[in-house]
């Protein structure tokens, strides 16, 4: 691909699949607050039921959701849930399921997603694609560690060695 805009982003496919694994993993939001606006039954998937009164305060937890072996694990894309693996978003393309179909809470997830998802996936991914073009990344270490607090962020700084492209 000769350059990254907004007409030609959706077919840099390799690019798309690595940013929404990226993202999967590496969610901005370690978790989502939320209150129950009324009081509220829940059945669990082992038909346990939960009462959850209105006014209670919940945390959605982004960072294990998004790796639960269920959801994202061998059974479902080919891979394990907790490994770095773009091509798991091929397979679920092969089965018909999007991001949107998934327990993926990159943006929240449901009616209150957040509306600037689509933006900020354009904004990365021409920035992400640019500069990819343009320099090779070698990591420092050899794994990079996550920092959870109100967002999630890399332990080490993102150490990395960069080359010019020729």
């Amino acid at each position: 691909m000769n350059s990254y805009d907004p007409d030609n982003l959706a077919s840099a496919v390799t690019l798309n699949r690595v940013l929404e694994e990226t993202l999967r993993l590496t969610p901005a939001l370690y978790f989502l607050p939320r209150r129950a606006t009324v009081d509220t039954w829940i059945e669990t998937t082992d038909h346990r039921k939960m009462f959850i009164p209105k006014g209670t305060q919940l945390r959605l937890d982004v960072w294990h959701a998004n790796r639960c072996e269920e959801f994202w694990g061998k059974a479902v894309t080919g891979y394990p849930a907790e490994a770095f693996a773009p091509d798991r978003w091929e397979v679920l393309a092969k089965k018909g399921i999007t991001a949107k179909d998934m327990l993926h809470f990159g943006f929240g997830h449901g009616p209150r997603f957040c509306p600037g998802r689509f933006l900020g996936l354009l904004e990365v991914g021409l920035v992400v694609g640019a500069v990819v073009k343009m320099f090779k990344f070698t990591a420092v270490g050899k794994e990079t560690q996550a920092k959870a607090g109100v967002s999630t962020k890399p332990a080490d700084g993102v150490l990395v060695d960069l080359e010019l492209r020729p």
